[in-house]
């Protein structure tokens, strides 16, 4: 993402949004979907792994077989085919590995509760408990520290200075451009980027 590092850090916020993280470790985390309906599933998971001081750790980036077609109106959004996403494993062969990078963290996500919703979605279809414990959404922190203003991801990123590289939404990307919000509204500046493809490829499958 160029141009990420060059943005100042937003203001700290004030308020609700400054005590909504108690200084514990936060996986922040975006996901690509088949669409957005309860019957849909998802195709990526992107996350960054942040310790209690907010500084990242390690990265996760997976792409998945959903067993369903893509809506048109999310192929367009992902930029991922049906084709493509046939030839990776599905999410249930990677559901440990999910577990065990987020480990209990808080669990952080731009527009949490559709993150929740379809990442929980995927853990609940294989009978095991979601594996973050509290939760936070950036989204509703910016609206509090910005009452008024566009809270979106791209509108929350360039107040921040940053943008995405490409046109489309990559779930590893986006879950980087809210690690910077979530650093932004605690004052913190900008954090090094460490963006790589989906390492589970057809050749690692």
């Amino acid at each position: 993402m160029r141009g990420a590092m060059t943005g100042g850090a937003a203001a700290p916020a004030d308020g609700p949004a400054a005590l909504a993280w108690d200084g514990g470790p936060v996986v922040v985390f975006d996901t690509e979907t088949t669409g957005t309906g309860f019957g849909d599933r998802v195709v990526s998971l992107g996350a960054v792994r942040l310790d209690a001081a907010l500084a990242p750790e390690a990265t996760l980036h997976l792409a998945f077989a959903p067993g369903i077609p893509c809506h048109w109106g999310a192929a367009r959004v992902h930029g991922m085919s049906d084709a493509f996403l046939a030839l990776h494993p599905p999410f249930a062969l990677h559901a440990a590995e999910i577990a065990a990078f987020f480990a209990g963290a808080m669990g952080c996500a731009h527009n949490l509760a559709f993150d929740r919703r379809m990442l929980g979605g995927e853990f609940e279809r294989l009978y095991l408990p979601i594996p973050w414990g509290g939760e936070l959404c950036t989204l509703r922190a910016w609206r509090r520290a910005r009452p008024g203003g566009r809270a979106g991801l791209a509108h929350a990123a360039a107040a921040c200075g940053l943008a995405r590289e490409g046109m489309f939404h990559g779930a590893l990307e986006d879950a980087w451009l809210a690690v910077q919000i979530l650093r932004a509204l605690h004052g913190l500046p900008p954090a090094m980027m460490h963006l790589h493809g989906i390492t589970n490829g057809p050749g690692e499958c």
